[in-house]
């Protein structure tokens, strides 16, 4: 089970569609309010215009990688929670590019679950 939300809102950027839609559904299905996009400059741009209170992105995306879109994005939202995912070792550079938390792929739903729950209720 997922614990209660409080309408906290995710950002996912990714460029695969599918794990855009079960990253999504699951997401949406543990009450959160889930953006998904394909790229660091659609995630940038939302960024920009919206409120979320956690980014989940992957390191291998056109047009701007993970890494860049942490940066970029550490210098709009200071306080946006950071989650960096990648079937690739990347968590260090994840890490200093300022992400808070690294999860591998692939993982379960419970495991992103329980970091979810975590980033959202500090």
């Amino acid at each position: 089970m997922c614990v209660k939300t409080n309408n906290k809102k995710i950002l996912v950027a990714d460029d695969d569609p599918l794990v855009r839609k079960l990253l999504n559904e699951f997401l949406t299905l543990c009450g959160y309010d889930v953006d998904c996009v394909s790229n660091g400059k659609e995630a940038i741009a939302l960024i920009e215009t919206d409120s979320y209170d956690v980014l989940i992105t992957d390191y291998l995306m056109p047009e701007m990688n993970g890494i860049e879109l942490i940066k970029k994005a550490r210098n709009i939202k200071k306080s946006l929670a950071i989650m960096g995912m990648s079937a690739s070792e990347e968590e260090r550079g994840f890490i200093a590019a300022g992400a808070n938390l690294f999860i591998a792929k692939p993982f379960s739903p419970y495991a992103l679950k329980n970091i979810i729950e975590k980033i959202c209720l500090t």
